[in-house]
């Protein structure tokens, strides 16, 4: 192209470029407002992040293709310098921000999140924290990613240290996308509007390519440094990109396409490497959402239609139906095909959406413009929803759309040969990169040299610390501190990356702080963090997982080099799984993977290295891995660990006498009885607590962690666990199982589902995930422990056996356990709390194998847990009397409702007249009793030990009852459990000749009531009823008590099964029915 040429085009597009956006850009503050309009629809004069960034894009791209001519006029400069003011003013917004992001990185709270746009003129706020959908990680992400590609053009951006911080810090802001529910592109959240966040598919690729941009970038270009250099955690990138495909082609739970995507498998992003998937989505936009004047953002979009109430933000239930094929044509997505032809090269596709945006284009004072959008007029509404795409559409009055017109004016200088797609990609991120999949370096070290030697009698070859000596070996926990240093700037008032426990892309490399040269142990390996380390079988499966997981997500120059330390403690159990993955190792592959292992000298010179300089004031530990090795031991542990009995364990439960405890575990040598004595002191002081213990002083929480550690040795797998539990150990893989359930479309629900609240249908943060699974699981502990490992196997299952998860909408932990525990029941014949213990002294990997042999057979074993229910009694009398007389008709109900009044007789904790008489009655007629969750063994009360040691008056049965009570943690069922203990006793009262086999339990009776209640309000609800147990629980609730009573005796009834004893003579008495027409007013008065 001559230079005459080539200018008068380049003069062409400057005068377009100067009317639709230069012209517009402020004077002072450098923001432009994402148009000038101001309609029914809002103000617009605003500066979005978003919006801004897309639309200097094509200042950008002029000033590159202006480098192409001898003499510009200056032009390339000013579009440069006019590109760099407005990326700095949108810094400089975000930077008086900093202490947003400071507290967004530890809550991930959209109320701390960075403001989504600007005031124009100034750059500062405009509407509050909480008066907008703010936290839009594709804005932040599409910012960074955006300045990365400018300053890899030469354009200088950043100019201090300072900015520098920021920059990693805003990395920490996006790392965890994957995890991370916003309010998306279109800043409205789920499709409803009703403000309610959820994980988007475009926030988080935009996100990954933001982390793969900047990941080892240099913000000073080539001029910078060792300290300008960004730092990401591999292993952020990877969860996003496994995120990310695992999502598509869905946008969220709400949103099943968007056309938002295009951005995310095309220009800018380019985030998804495999060509099939984004053939994918690329067509089910096109095929479900592209019309003749633009694609639909979404189905069932109001946004913009006539029928949309502008009175308010949300839509009603029910409403969305209304807009089905009258959704507003965004012209903008064109744009993003039409650059997305010219990056593919797809020269069909070029000249089909180049037609379709021209047909579009508004002419306004000389210039051809894009609307933001088109609609379907009032008039043409019921022809459109007859005929999608038979009427013509009108375009709104936001035109241009600045960011649209930017897209479309790169895509026009791209097909006029201005541009080349590498002057907008410097990166060279369009180009698909083949996967690493390298080999895996493995470096075994042993705790001392007598385990070395013990080693290599069976042939594995390992060195000590003295061996590999000045090398440093640090801790995962040590390397996170390291990276908590990175990005903190005390002037901004940021520090560092939050403390988390790395994952192996990120421990598997050397480091280099300045001249130390360290490594960094394989987590998993770590026994101190969570007790599944201790069971070597389950070790060596989620090693190998992890060498998996290494070898598909390498992306780093070198190879990875896994460091593994081997203990006395880790090995002190069966080794052969061990000397089993030895010998794999050997082989040179692992389960078709690719391993080397070598000593530190043979391994250094092909392995990962990532250099860090900016410690400040940061002192490592000197002698890092010294908690790790075998120590001496407070706790006498001279005598034989063995499980305590019910009783046992009901008695520490009654001790408040600190002291009393205190002289109880001085003399204790067993481990089972060490921590129950402890659990006992942890709800009388904290865990920081200072106590004295043989002679020494210790806190509880140390005890506590001295108890793990020798339980860990032993492998007493239930004391390990409700060690865990009372520290509020975590796994670092929970959150990700997690999101791998959620990301396939499952709801989880955690604990006792009497709550919606107990639904995880989002991801959580760690402590909310913690705090949640404690709220809803039961009083033991141990059961928290429990459903983390639940978790964990769901996590991993539902990515390798996908079909597993096929029928379940909603993966009910808790109700897992109950099957695991129903089946357990039934093959050993134990009840059901002795068949949780029996869960609960099982090594990690059996659970493992148990968990996914009850999804295999879930179908046949959904009866089970109702059969083992089933009571069966005899009766010596005739018809039994199940009419109740409570008086509970004379109970009136109380203004503040049923609800709340068992709330407050709960919190009372009153009995009613003739309460401890009642349940003498239920021990008398039954085998034994179970008052609160049937799993905890001290919830288990025999009837042959009562009858046999106590007397209906005497203090001590009423003690036990009470102390049975009071170990149900909500007061409006500890009241329901009062009122169906009374009914029953009564109930037991008036058939003195009925003899029931097994033990009662109220838990169940109550649960079978509540589901006869709503069966009787909704049956067509019934095949489906788990779905709903929580809005049955709260109806039961809002019962009077002369109802919910019918009910339990009906769930009783329902239970039973009696047999007639020899000398009864009419059967049919027994079995007679209810009356069909019986009430709750006629059978309980």
């Amino acid at each position: 192209m001559h230079n005459l040429e080539l200018n008068t085009k380049l003069d062409a597009y400057y005068q377009q470029v100067k009317s639709v956006i230069l012209d517009k850009q402020h004077p002072v503050s450098g923001l432009l407002p994402a148009s000038t309009a101001i309609t029914i629809h809002g103000n617009y004069q605003d500066a979005w992040v978003r919006d801004n960034v897309y639309s200097i894009l094509a200042v950008w791209g002029l000033a590159l293709a202006y480098r192409n001519v001898d003499s510009d006029n200056g032009r390339e400069y000013e579009l440069q310098q006019r590109t760099v003011k407005l990326m700095r003013a949108l810094l400089r917004s975000m930077m008086a921000q900093s202490s947003k992001v400071e507290a967004f990185k530890t809550s991930r709270h959209p109320i701390d999140s960075l403001h989504a746009k600007y005031d124009t003129a100034t750059g500062d706020s405009v509407v509050g924290d909480a008066e907008w959908g703010h936290l839009q990680i594709d804005a932040t992400s599409v910012f960074l990613l955006t300045l990365t590609q400018m300053i890899a053009s030469g354009l200088d951006v950043i100019w201090s240290d300072e900015e520098v911080c920021f920059i990693q810090n805003l990395v920490y802001y996006i790392e965890r996308a994957y995890r991370t529910p916003d309010f998306g592109i279109w800043e409205r959240g789920a499709k409803s509007n009703s403000g309610s966040v959820e994980l988007n598919a475009s926030s988080l690729g935009m996100a990954k390519a933001a982390l793969e941009a900047l990941s080892g970038f240099n913000l000073y270009g080539a001029k910078g440094s060792l300290s300008s250099v960004i730092h990401v955690i591999p292993d952020n990138i990877a969860q996003s990109n496994i995120t990310l495909s695992a999502m598509l082609p869905r946008e969220s739970n709400t949103k099943e396409i968007d056309a938002a995507l295009l951005s995310v498998i095309g220009f800018p992003a380019f985030a998804v490497q495999d060509k099939t998937l984004t053939d994918k989505v690329r067509n089910d936009i096109v095929n479900k959402l592209e019309g003749r004047f633009g694609l639909k953002r979404f189905l069932r979009d109001g946004h913009q239609t006539v029928l949309e109430d502008e009175g308010r933000l949300h839509y009603e239930d029910k409403e969305l139906k209304q807009f089905e094929h009258i959704e507003s044509e965004w012209p903008l997505f064109y744009a993003y095909l039409y650059l997305d032809a010219i990056f593919t090269d797809n020269k069909p596709n070029i000249v089909h959406y180049r037609a379709r945006l021209d047909k579009v284009l508004v002419e306004q004072n000389g210039f051809k413009l894009l609307p933001e959008l088109y609609y379907v007029p009032q008039e043409s509404i019921d022809a459109e929803r007859a005929e999608p795409q038979s009427q013509n559409r009108l375009p709104n009055e936001n035109v241009p759309l600045v960011w649209a017109q930017s897209l479309f004016l790169l895509g026009s200088m791209l097909e006029d040969g201005l541009l080349r797609p590498g002057d907008l990609d410097p990166l060279g991120r369009r180009h698909a990169k083949p996967k690493k999949k390298p080999v895996v370096q493995l470096i075994f070290l042993s705790e001392d040299e007598m385990l070395q030697q013990e080693l290599a009698t069976h042939g594995v070859a390992t060195e000590t610390l003295s061996d590999i000596a000045p090398v440093k070996v640090y801790r995962p926990e040590d390397i996170a501190a390291v990276h908590g240093q990175v990005g903190r700037c005390d002037s901004l008032g940021l520090t560092g990356r939050i403390p988390r426990m790395l994952k192996s892309l990120t421990t598997s490399r050397f480091y280099m702080f300045n001249k130390q040269r360290a490594v960094c142990l394989t987590p998993s390996f770590m026994q101190h963090e969570y007790f599944l380390s201790y069971d070597i079988d389950f070790l060596v499966r989620r090693f190998t997982s992890e060498l998996s997981y290494l070898h598909r997500n390498w992306t780093e120059v070198g190879r990875p080099t896994m460091t593994v330390l081997l203990t006395h403690n880790l090995l002190g159990g069966d080794r052969s799984s061990f000397f089993e993955l030895m010998a794999q190792i050997a082989t040179g592959e692992v389960d078709g993977i690719p391993v080397k292992h070598g000593t530190m000298a043979q391994l250094a010179p092909t392995s990962a290295v990532e250099r860090v300089e900016q410690l400040n004031d940061l002192v490592l530990p000197k002698e890092p891995l010294s908690d790790l090795f075998s120590h001496s031991c407070a706790l006498s542990l001279a005598g034989h660990h063995v499980a305590l009995s019910s009783d046992q364990e009901r008695e520490i439960g009654v001790l408040s006498d600190v002291d009393a405890l205190h002289a109880r575990l001085e003399q204790s040598d067993n481990l089972y009885q060490q921590i129950a004595l402890l659990d006992a002191l942890s709800k009388l002081q904290s865990l920081d607590t200072q106590i004295t213990y043989q002679g020494q002083q210790h806190t509880v929480g140390s005890l506590i962690e001295e108890v793990y550690l020798q339980a860990g040795r032993l492998r007493l797998w239930s004391v390990l666990r409700h060690a865990s539990g009372l520290l509020g150990k975590v796994d670092g893989d929970l959150g990700l199982s997690v999101s791998a359930l959620l990301v396939a479309q499952k709801f989880i629900q955690v604990g006792r589902a009497y709550s919606d609240e107990s639904l995880i249908s989002k991801p959580l943060q760690d402590d909310e995930l913690l705090t949640k699974i404690k709220q809803f699981c039961r009083e033991d502990v141990r059961d928290q422990v429990l459903t983390q490992e639940v978790l964990l196997n769901l996590g991993m299952l539902v990515k390798s056996r996908p079909k597993l998860f096929s029928e379940l909408l909603t993966v009910r932990v808790s109700y897992l356990i109950v099957l695991l525990t129903s089946q357990i029941s039934r093959e050993h014949n134990k009840t059901p709390d002795e068949a949780y213990e029996h869960i609960m002294n099982l090594a990690p990997s059996e659970i493992q194998d148990q968990i996914e042999a009850v999804l295999e057979e879930y179908q046949n074993l959904t009866d089970l847990p109702i059969k083992l229910e089933e009571l069966h009694a005899e009766c010596h009398s005739g018809k039994l009397d199940w009419d109740q007389d409570l008086g509970l008709e004379e109970l009136s109900e109380p203004t503040e409702g049923w609800y709340v009044w068992r709330q407050h007789q709960g919190v009372i904790d009153r009995r009613p007249a003739g309460f401890i008489p009642q349940v003498w009655s239920i021990f008398k007629h039954t085998t034994g009793l179970v008052i609160g969750n049937k799993m905890d063994k001290r919830n288990r009360v025999a009837s042959d030990m009562v009858l046999s040691d106590m007397t209906q008056g005497e203090a001590a049965f009423a003690l036990l009852i009470e102390q049975m009570l009071n170990n149900i943690q909500a007061p409006e069922y500890r009241q329901l459990t009062v009122e169906t203990l009374s009914a029953l006793g009564s109930f037991f009262e008036q058939n003195p000749s009925l003899q029931i086999d097994e033990a009662l339990t109220i838990d169940v009776t109550i649960g079978h009531a509540v589901h006869l209640a709503y069966s009787e309000l909704h049956p067509e609800r019934m095949d489906n009823y788990t779905e709903f147990k929580g809005q049955a629980w709260d109806s039961f609730y809002h019962r009077s008590p002369m109802e919910t009573t019918f009910f339990i005796v009906s769930a009783l009834r329902k239970l039973l099964t009696v047999r007639l004893a020899k000398d009864n003579i009419n059967p049919e008495l027994l079995t007679e029915t209810l009356d069909q027409e019986s009430s709750p007013e006629q059978l309980v008065k």
